[in-house]
């Protein structure tokens, strides 16, 4: 959470002072670069980290819709259940 954070915020470690505060990115924006940039940078982007056949990705279900709540409230958002290498059709 707290690399999202960073990005949505563009707050640096100290959580104080504001980088480059031009850069920011939307939640939706830093999450598809978690899921599919990871999957692009190791080559792998035809076979992880997106929901459809054929593919398997790692899910991960939080306490709070990141959607919804504040860019203040994402470093309190928890992990409560992870589904490795899971693929579309595959029961959870």
């Amino acid at each position: 959470m707290l690399e999202i954070y960073h990005a949505v915020t563009r707050k640096d470690s100290t959580l104080k002072e504001t980088w480059n505060e031009q850069e920011k990115v939307t939640v939706a924006e830093a999450l598809k670069a978690y899921a599919i940039g990871s999957a692009y940078s190791v080559f792998r982007e035809h076979e992880l980290d997106t929901i459809e056949s054929g593919k398997l990705a790692d899910i991960i279900v939080l306490d709070k819709n990141l959607f919804t709540i504040s860019t203040d409230q994402i470093l309190q958002v928890r992990v409560e259940l992870t589904f490795m290498d899971w693929q579309a059709g595959m029961e959870p």
